[in-house]
Parts: structure tokens; C-alpha cells; sequence
């Protein structure tokens, strides 16, 4: 079994692990409430999604089979 992209997912789990601890970071330095962090997360994967939907339709390899 081939192994694609392998350095691509390497940098999307140490981008994951960079984004975590600048938001703990930021929620200690800043203070922040708990909850506003659970509302910051939930933002976040909407936006994602949606930004994932729009895109995934241009796809030139995303035809019917």
C-alpha cells in the first residue's frame, strides 16, 4: 500500500498541535473563560467546513463515477 502524502499530513498535525497551544497561550495570557473557548472552537470548524464544501467542488478529479 503506497503512502501519498505522507509529508502533507505531517504538517496538517504539526499545524494542529501549533494552533492548540497558541490558543492555550492566548486563553491564559488573555484570561479568557472556558466556555467562550468551547464557542471559539465550534466557530472555527464551521468555517472550516464551509470553506471545505466551497472548495471541494472545483476539484478537477471530483467527477461522477
Amino acid at each position: 500500500m503506497a503512502c501519498r502524502g505522507s509529508g502533507s499530513s505531517l504538517m496538517l498535525a504539526g499545524l494542529i498541535v501549533t494552533l492548540v497551544g497558541l490558543a492555550v497561550a492566548l486563553t491564559h495570557t488573555f484570561e479568557i473563560p472556558r466556555y467562550w473557548i468551547t464557542v471559539g472552537v465550534g466557530v472555527a470548524l464551521l468555517v472550516a467546513g464551509a470553506v471545505r464544501s466551497a472548495l471541494g467542488g472545483r476539484r478537477p478529479d471530483a467527477g461522477a463515477s
